[in-house]
């Protein structure tokens, strides 16, 4: 007994021993710590690696700020949630070294938060490592400082990308002002064959075909040539606007958007393929709130009202005003298993319609949908250690999903399903890889000729052309201010086929689409001794470029779309 015992106190003290020289390899530059366990990750199964942190962290004596941020690091890396304690204690144990509020500020945005930061948390790191470089004297700054300088502004841009352009500013630290109002715009317009946002053209198509041959319609099958006409580009424009209050990790919205979609809606169903345009103004407000409850889960609360006025869905009347009056809410849960991260996401909206009418009939509509996103964060042979990248997870991710839509006309009840699953390989060198299924219905009551079914396969390739985890700082190239985040081509692929009803509107459609990211450096001079105010400004722009083909109907369509904003 006394033999293994000594043995496994002389094992501990050798693993100790080996740790501290490790950490300390490296001299004091936390940034090879960092790769160290980036490389130690890849050596260890996930057992070994539970292991060996156990180890770390059972030993008694007092330890550097590298040992802690090699410890956080790693606990990182097995989706523990005690790193957030050895990144504090990191910089605890070193308060004048700023790469550690980096570090710490990189995992709260990137790897924690309900699929967004914690921005509040994240956001006064990136600000603290930012001002702890600006307090030192001059020539006092370590080599790698202008790594911590330049990749805490990067992680500031990054943190706020979805806001849109700053506004006004609070004090975050002494020498530095956040942004607290944002404004986002956005631009998006297309000729297709569904409106923007929708993905069930085929699905609408066939709805539509078999209510105008239903009884209470023509009350006969359509002709090819109605049928072809049903297959149409509408041309929808849309302008959107958000104005965001940011307090802490809660925020408010207020939104302001209009819409109008050229070709929409069918304005008689005697007469098939004669169409009319839909208008859409919106105005609505909301709010989220972000919560960290740690081993549990991070989870973020969000609620909204909307109020839309409408012309054009009316059938024979198409100048008929409609106002919606919405409500909206949605909880997601995020949590990690091991190194691994689930996210639940759950949404519900209500819709409560009025038209514009004498006597109208009951117009409402509830909206309920699901959706389970499982993402294996850990070495794969194909893929690098996801935990490596700064702006994104790149790991194998199995989803699946429901939506169950139900609008009342009147009494007749239409229930639209969707049901899909999906896998995607993110991060096979510059290259993901997407394959999902999906199941449309309808149903309407009482009216067993209405029913649709339709299985679409879909699955797309994405190439990196500007890869943003090639660049952890800020890019030297530029083009009016403005510096490259990512440019991604994407090509993409997808069939519908019917499983019940017409079988006219089956298709193929292939795509290549340009999507990009562009954005404003965080601060004008950080060098300057003067107070410095954030001004990061994240654009997106995407053009899509498709040709879907309907093999039934001998038909092609043509289909471009283009969206540019600032914020998304």
């Amino acid at each position: 007994m006394r033999v293994i015992l000594f043995s496994v106190a002389l094992l501990v003290a050798i693993t100790s021993a080996h740790a501290r020289v490790e950490d300390n390899e490296a001299g004091q530059n936390p940034f090879a710590i960092v790769k160290r366990a980036l490389q130690r990750r890849q050596q260890m199964s996930l057992g070994e690696l539970s292991s060996f942190v156990d180890k770390r962290i059972a030993t008694a004596e007092p330890q550097s700020a590298n040992w802690l941020l090699m410890t956080a690091e790693l606990l990182r890396q097995a989706g523990d949630y005690r790193a957030e304690e050895y990144y504090e204690k990191a910089i605890e144990a070193a308060p004048a070294e700023p790469a550690y509020e980096l570090f710490y500020a990189d995992y709260l945005r990137n790897f924690r938060g309900p699929l967004r930061p914690l921005l509040a948390e994240a956001g006064r790191h990136y600000c603290a490592a930012i001002e702890k470089l600006r307090r030192r004297p001059y020539g006092q700054n370590p080599s790698w400082a202008p790594a911590v300088r330049d990749r805490a502004e990067r992680g500031l841009v990054a943190l706020y990308q979805e806001d849109g352009i700053p506004l006004a500013w609070e004090e975050a630290t002494p020498g530095l002002l956040a942004p607290l109002l944002f404004f986002s715009p956005a631009l998006r317009g297309a000729s297709s064959t569904s409106d923007l946002d929708e993905v069930h053209d085929a699905r609408d198509f066939t709805a539509e075909a078999q209510f105008a041959a239903s009884a209470a319609r023509l009350n006969r099958p359509l002709t090819k040539d109605e049928l072809r006409g049903l297959v149409r580009h509408k041309q929808p424009e849309e302008t959107w606007n958000r104005l965001r209050l940011r307090l802490d990790d809660s925020s408010i919205d207020l939104i302001y958007a209009k819409r109008r979609i050229e070709n929409a809606q069918v304005t008689n169903f005697f007469v098939p393929d004669h169409f009319n345009r839909v208008e859409l103004s919106e105005i609505g407000i909301s709010v989220a709130q972000v919560l960290a409850v740690p081993p549990f889960f991070d989870v973020v609360l969000s609620a909204g009202v909307q109020r839309f006025d409408r012309r054009g869905l009316v059938e024979f009347l198409p100048r008929v005003l409609e106002r919606v009056d919405q409500a909206q809410g949605e909880i997601t849960l995020s949590r990690f298993f091991g190194p691994d991260r689930a996210d639940l996401i759950l949404a519900y909206v209500s819709q409560d319609i009025s038209p514009d009418l004498a006597q109208p009939p009951r117009r409402d509509r509830r909206i309920a949908s699901g959706r389970l996103v499982y993402e294996i964060l850990r070495p794969l042979a194909s893929m690098k250690n996801p935990y490596g990248n700064l702006f994104a997870t790149r790991g194998w991710q199995l989803y699946g999903g429901a939506v169950d839509d139900r609008e009342h006309f009147g009494v007749v009840e239409v229930k639209k399903r969707d049901v899909l699953l999906g896998t995607s390989l993110r991060g096979i060198g510059r290259f993901d890889l997407t394959l999902q299924p999906t199941l449309f219905t309808v149903d309407v009551s009482d009216d067993r000729s209405q029913r649709v079914s339709q299985l679409r396969m879909e699955g797309n390739i994405l190439f990196r052309i500007v890869d943003e985890e090639a660049e952890p700082g800020i890019p030297q190239a530029s083009f009016l201010g403005l510096r490259p985040a990512f440019l991604h081509l994407v090509a993409a692929y997808k069939h519908d086929s019917a499983r019940e009803g017409l079988r006219a509107f089956e298709n193929d459609r292939l795509g290549l689409a340009l999507e990009t990211s562009l954005f404003v450096r965080g601060f004008a001079d950080l060098a300057s001794p003067g107070i410095q105010w954030f001004r990061g400004i994240t654009f997106l722009a995407a053009f899509r470029l498709a040709n879907e083909h309907f093999p039934q109907l001998k038909k092609d369509s043509r289909i471009v779309e283009v969206s540019v904003s600032a914020g998304f």
